[in-house]
């Protein structure tokens, strides 16, 4: 893996030229993104699509679902029009240095949830309402055998995932700040614990699917609709709330949920699954999993990359920690 690098874009017109997907030899090529993955604007007349891959230069590239996974997903929830509409999947060519895989997906014109914050009432509504419809799609093993890898049952692996990234951030990076930071979030991840404990008996029988990265950065407006893109992080839990939640702590600032925020969200969503059971319950419980874990994560990462920066200047954990202390206050 430590040869592996993107593709410039000499070498995607090329491959473009020689394999001829979709006609799209001597199409424009330009670069959309270079993050997690590789997103670039693929032009040919009037036609315009997405081109999509992992990036090989990302230190979170293990983290991802295939792109044949991926484009698997795609072609399955195409009726809902809630992810883009994914047309061709392709194996790059050996003169790229790697063989790198592709999918040909369409190009979303739309405006990101991001960019329209503070969000309305119509915006919260409209996500909620799509988070449900996804959240009851027919996604099994038994339809994709390959979903056996991500099916999440219970709070157990969560549990589990504080635990791990506070001792693994120390031995990342063995800085005082570093490890001053893991003993006091430690106490919070052993409460979070305890709580979710107890609170397994509101779990249904029953698995939802989910898009895990179903942040107000994934989330676009189009036409009056929510529609999500990237979508390299997918689960089957049997816990409702998850996609909700993870929409939910980034509607605000720093994963504060507001009020007026959370309400509309789960009271939406109620309507369109009104027999999910324990749902207003489960949900709080869920975000507070959320907001512990992510909590450890900001500072999981910040040693992932090697950031040298100290913690409090390099990370939002000073406003996460104390947002998650006055959650457990509740919980009292």
């Amino acid at each position: 893996m430590g040869n592996e690098r993107k593709p410039s874009i000499a070498e995607v017109r090329q491959w473009l030229d020689v394999r001829n997907p979709l006609a799209l030899s001597g199409a424009e090529v330009g670069v959309v993104s270079e993050r997690n993955h590789l997103i670039y604007h693929v032009t040919k007349g009037e036609r315009v699509y997405a081109l999509r891959l992992i990036n090989p230069e990302s230190y979170r590239r293990g983290e991802w679902i295939s792109m044949t996974e991926e484009f698997e997903i795609l072609k399955a929830i195409e009726p809902t029009g809630l992810g883009p509409r994914a047309y061709a999947f392709e194996w790059g060519a050996p003169y790229m240095t790697q063989p790198l895989s592709f999918m040909i997906q369409e190009f979303v014109e739309a405006a990101c949830f991001n960019g329209l914050k503070p969000l309305t009432e119509e915006h919260l509504v409209g996500a909620a309402w799509a988070i449900a419809l996804l959240n009851q799609q027919p996604i099994s093993p038994e339809r994709f055998p390959f979903m056996r890898k991500y099916v999440h049952e219970g709070f157990q692996r969560a549990k589990l995932a504080g635990y791990f990234r506070l001792v693994d951030s120390f031995r990342r990076l063995p800085r005082r700040d570093v490890l001053q930071w893991a003993v006091r979030i430690m106490p919070i991840v052993r409460k979070t614990s305890h709580l979710l404990t107890k609170a397994e008996y509101l779990l249904p029988s029953e698995f939802s699917f989910h898009f895990d990265g179903a942040h107000t950065g994934n989330t676009y407006w189009r036409d009056g609709r929510t529609v999500f893109l990237d979508w390299q992080k997918i689960s089957l839990r049997n816990d409702p709330s998850f996609t909700l939640v993870r929409f939910a702590t980034s509607v605000g600032e720093k994963g504060v949920v507001p009020e007026r925020v959370w309400e509309t969200l789960v009271n939406s969503y109620l309507d369109v699954r009104p027999d999910a059971p324990n749902f207003p319950e489960l949900a709080w419980v869920r975000l507070l999993e959320r907001q512990t874990a992510d909590l450890v994560w900001v500072l999981w990462d910040a040693a992932r990359r090697g950031d040298r920066r100290p913690v409090e200047e390099g990370t939002s954990v000073v406003h996460r920690y104390a947002e998650v202390q006055q959650m457990l206050l509740r919980y009292r």
